[in-house]
């Protein structure tokens, strides 16, 4: 009877302590387990250290995400079974959550995910496979408490992503390069050209650093080399506490929600309603989140508002190629040409492959010739508007005269037959001079005229440009001369050399 008992207490205490969650939190990473303190620990500190070397890469004092990453442990398989989710991680409510098995160790697409979602939040302009690269690399890192190695071969990578991996591993682990690494790395996010990156960051032509790469991994000898680990103990530095199984259960229904349902009035629960206010109410939620800016993006009618919107979609998140095709597409339908030139530019270093980079290439070269177009387009016509505003001028000017000439002849009693009309120098009274246009000399607001005809060749100055058109007379020689007719005051200027001040003209 008393083994009996024994037993039953023993397992009763066994099942509490199987029913017993604790959440480790440190930065942006929460592991909620009930797989005993050990795996817990270990997994929170290998999420820990590769936050903190890849910080170290991009050249950033601290990694957050937009996001808290969950990993919910369980003991075994057994446990973890019903649980089980499509891919490494699917969206909560307010969180990003993962699940997994005590007595297994982390996948490497798990892995990859992580370092995915540190770069996507933090880094500035990368490229897709740079992206890729840095992911492969973390995904076999090796974390002992702060013994830290990286670089050890992934197995079963495509032929053309493991040399882009041996490339990144090269950079990243070998002492020749890894002290600058970061200056590279720091160059790319910077929006530089990869060839201003390898030499900013390794004092070598970018077709040098590349041939260094080739032979590297042609040679195929990759090991895991040490990094500087962060100086942490995961016995004492990491939030602890019990969670109360209100919150287990909430966590758990997550986990069978699998990212398809979420809380109403969790930030995903209201970007999932779609209405312009629920999406509002989402990004004041979610301050760094992208997403609820893109889709008030896509409801909005405004052309100059959408390119807002997916302004702060962009600055949230770089490195979403989606996001800046967007934008780009948005820049051409508000004419802004040159803007969605430099999007494009954008969109086409953050593609996620070699392939769609290619296609966004050819959209960015069609964009830029649409912009070429644009601005000769807009040249011309601001030239044809100057010309049309200058024969406005000139076409109010001759009616003047005509006017003026109807009405000296009406004055008279109007033409008989055979009558001469009144000549335009008397309507307007003064000396005429008449001849060629040879010069014109800017004199710091008048301008001197300079007639030439076959008995002399004299100067007059235009005073003010009341009655005048300043374009018809331009500075310099004139090339050809024009015959012009000018009415003067006949009030020399002996200073300027002039023999009167025009109070009108013809152009013929």
């Amino acid at each position: 009877m008393v083994l009996r008992t024994t037993f039953i207490i023993a397992l009763l205490a066994s099942a509490a302590s199987a029913a017993d969650w604790t959440e480790y939190r440190m930065g942006p990473f929460r592991v909620i387990s009930n797989a005993g303190d050990r795996p817990a620990r270990e997994r929170l500190t290998q999420m820990e250290q590769t936050r903190h070397v890849l910080a170290g890469m991009l050249g950033k004092t601290d990694l957050t995400t937009v996001w808290p990453i969950v990993l919910v442990l369980f003991p075994n398989q057994k446990e973890y079974a019903p649980h089980a989710l499509p891919q490494p991680f699917v969206p909560g409510g307010s969180s990003d959550l993962s699940a997994w098995t005590a007595d297994t160790p982390q996948p490497l697409d798990w892995r990859r995910d992580i370092v995915h979602r540190l770069i996507a939040d933090n880094a500035g302009l990368l490229s897709g496979v740079t992206v890729t690269a840095l992911e492969d690399l973390f995904s076999t890192i090796e974390v002992n408490a702060t013994r830290v190695k990286l670089g050890a071969r992934p197995p079963s990578l495509p032929a053309d992503r493991e040399r882009e991996w041996a490339r990144i591993q090269l950079l990243a682990t070998n002492p020749e390069y890894a002290g600058r690494f970061r200056v590279y790395l720091g160059n790319l996010q910077q929006g530089s050209e990869e060839s201003i990156a390898a030499h900013n960051g390794f004092d070598m032509t970018l077709e040098e650093l590349n041939r260094r790469a080739d032979e590297y991994f042609r040679a195929g000898v990759f090991e895991a080399s040490p990094v500087s680990g962060e100086a942490l103990n995961p016995n004492r530095d990491f939030i602890e506490k019990r969670l109360p199984q209100s919150d287990v259960d909430d966590w758990l229904a997550e986990l069978k929600a699998a990212g398809k349902t979420f809380s109403p009035v969790s930030p995903r629960g209201l970007l999932a309603a779609g209405a312009p206010v629920s999406l509002e109410q989402a990004a004041k939620a979610n301050p760094r989140w992208a997403e609820p800016h893109a889709r008030l993006a896509a409801l909005e009618t405004n052309r100059l508002v959408k390119v807002s919107r997916l302004k702060v979609a962009t600055t949230l998140e770089p490195n979403n190629s989606a996001y800046w095709q967007a934008l780009a597409e948005a820049q051409t339908e508000a004419e802004q040409p040159t803007d969605a030139a430099k999007s494009w530019i954008s969109a086409e270093r953050t593609a996620p492959s070699a392939a769609e980079r290619a296609r966004i290439h050819q959209i960015r070269l069609d964009a830029e010739q649409r912009r070429i177009d644009f601005e000769i387009a807009e040249k011309k016509r601001a030239a044809d508007e100057r010309a049309q505003d200058l024969q406005r001028v000139k076409d109010a000017a001759a009616a003047e005269v005509r006017a003026a000439e109807a009405k000296a002849n009406r004055e008279q009693g109007g033409l008989k037959s055979g009558a001469t009309p009144v000549p335009f120098a008397q309507i307007y009274g003064g000396e005429t001079v008449s001849g060629a246009l040879v010069q014109v000399e800017c004199l710091n607001g008048p301008r001197r005229l300079t007639i030439q005809n076959a008995k002399s060749t004299v100067k007059v100055l235009i005073r003010g440009t009341e009655g005048l058109n300043p374009a018809d007379f331009t500075c310099g020689v004139q090339k050809p001369a024009r015959q012009v007719m000018v009415i003067h005051d006949a009030k020399p200027d002996t200073q300027l050399g002039t023999i009167g001040n025009v109070t009108t003209y013809e152009l013929r």
